[in-house]
């Protein structure tokens, strides 16, 4: 399968100019238009809440073959204090069984909080939800505090692909590893916006609006091609959504692993000129 490059989510009010043609034509698809620029997107929407099948299945109906998506899980299971119930793993299972049969799944991330730590607690939440996704499509989990470094042996005995993440710098915080547990290999793009990222009064794009520069994206995809041969894919998603700015990234990157993607879309150009030029 290779390298998986694309953006997190494909819904933002800030596209509209930059990614998406503004006004916008008749009959205009967004998901359909962002999947003809990359094999992969990661859905966020389904952290928010369960898809639901007939949400999925118009998923599958509007993006090419050989097109994969990966998907968040719902919050409820790697946030939740109340817990989880086997309903609530059923609900979420049964909106993705569409994208399942169309073989267009190609992973589920666990996105724990910042400040969830490795603790006794910790990896009895951690088993409790990779025992519930067992065998039903591969799962990477995201920890984004460092005492998990020493717990890889015990992530990788869950068969849990660990997501390698760049995110601002900090004394908890893991960034910028290439690490391969299982047989997915993940890399998530956060930014690298420390002052709003901190901020309790920033929002969420003001967190992600950060735009990698040429030698940031270049050291990147040299780290990914460590990756390489050490899983069966590699996924990258570029989260730093704000106003297109992960899409603008994401085609970089493509250009940079090697890649010939589409010509960027004018409205896109005319935000990042430099998409007009050769690679970084």
């Amino acid at each position: 399968m290779g390298f998986r490059i694309g953006p997190a989510g494909w819904s933002y009010e800030d596209w509209k100019g930059r990614v998406y043609p503004d006004p916008r034509p008749p009959g205009f698809d967004e998901l359909a238009f962002i999947a003809s620029l990359f094999p992969t997107i990661e859905i966020n929407s389904t952290f928010y809440r369960p898809a639901s099948a007939r949400m999925s299945e118009s998923w599958a109906h509007r993006t090419p073959d050989g097109f994969v998506f990966t998907a968040k899980l719902w919050e409820k299971f790697t946030h939740g204090k109340e817990g989880f119930t086997p309903a609530d793993v059923r609900l979420f299972q049964e909106g993705l069984v569409p994208l399942l049969r169309a073989g267009k799944l190609a992973a589920l991330l666990m996105q724990f909080p910042w400040h969830f730590k490795d603790a006794p607690e910790s990896r009895d939440r951690v088993r409790a939800v990779a025992e519930a996704f067992a065998e039903w499509a591969p799962l990477v989990v995201e920890v984004r505090h460092r005492s998990w470094l020493d717990a890889l042996d015990f992530l990788g005995a869950l068969k849990l692909s660990f997501c390698n993440i760049d995110q601002p710098r900090s004394s908890t915080a893991i960034t910028g590893t290439t690490l391969v547990t299982g047989p997915v290999g993940y890399v998530r793009l956060h930014g690298r916006n420390a002052k709003a990222w901190f901020s309790k009064e920033a929002g969420r794009d003001q967190k992600y609006d950060y735009l990698y520069s040429p030698d940031e994206l270049r050291d990147w995809s040299a780290r990914i091609r460590e990756m390489e041969g050490r899983a069966d894919a590699i996924f990258v998603i570029t989260n730093n959504h704000f106003l297109g700015k992960g899409v603008a990234n994401a085609l970089q990157l493509r250009a940079l692993l090697g890649e010939t993607p589409p010509p960027a879309p004018s409205p896109l150009v005319e935000a990042f000129p430099f998409l007009a030029q050769s690679p970084p």
